[in-house]
């Protein structure tokens, strides 16, 4: 149960079907983005559902994701821990780079009570237009290749 649930609503949040995904966060969710708000509007922790999809649509508003891949899931009854990367596309330069990134889930009465979102921030900073030089082990070609 707990891999399907976190394989399920990482899909409906690459997918951005907010309405769907609130239907399985918990109103006291409590979310995190690893990295500096100062840089990222979209970094930090976010309480409830409306400011969790918030959270999502912020990030949206930079970059657009494409071809999420769910690598390794360990899971146990009431958690589990996702490793995954996607195609990440800046919606300015059209610059885009892959992404890898590890999400914590844990839950409580079949919904997401906690969810924890680590990325490659250094990538992510040069695709916002945060750091002069692209990581070597990012580079991904034009947004046509993806």
């Amino acid at each position: 149960m707990s891999a399907a649930l976190a394989d399920h609503v990482l899909n409906l949040r690459h997918d951005r079907q907010f309405e769907q995904l609130q239907e399985h966060l918990s109103s006291r969710i409590h979310y995190q983005l690893s990295g500096d708000r100062r840089l990222m509007p979209y970094a930090g922790t976010f309480r409830g559902r409306t400011d969790t999809c918030v959270a999502f649509q912020a990030l949206d508003v930079e970059f657009e994701l494409r071809h999420l891949e769910i690598g390794q899931v360990l899971s146990e009854q009431a958690a589990a821990a996702v490793r995954w990367n996607a195609r990440w596309i800046n919606r300015g330069t059209r610059d885009a780079a892959l992404i890898q990134g590890f999400s914590h889930f844990r839950f409580a009465d079949g919904l997401v009570i906690e969810w924890a979102d680590f990325i490659d921030t250094a990538t992510a900073s040069y695709l916002a237009g945060w750091m002069p030089d692209m990581p070597a082990f990012a580079m991904a070609g034009p947004a046509s290749e993806a």
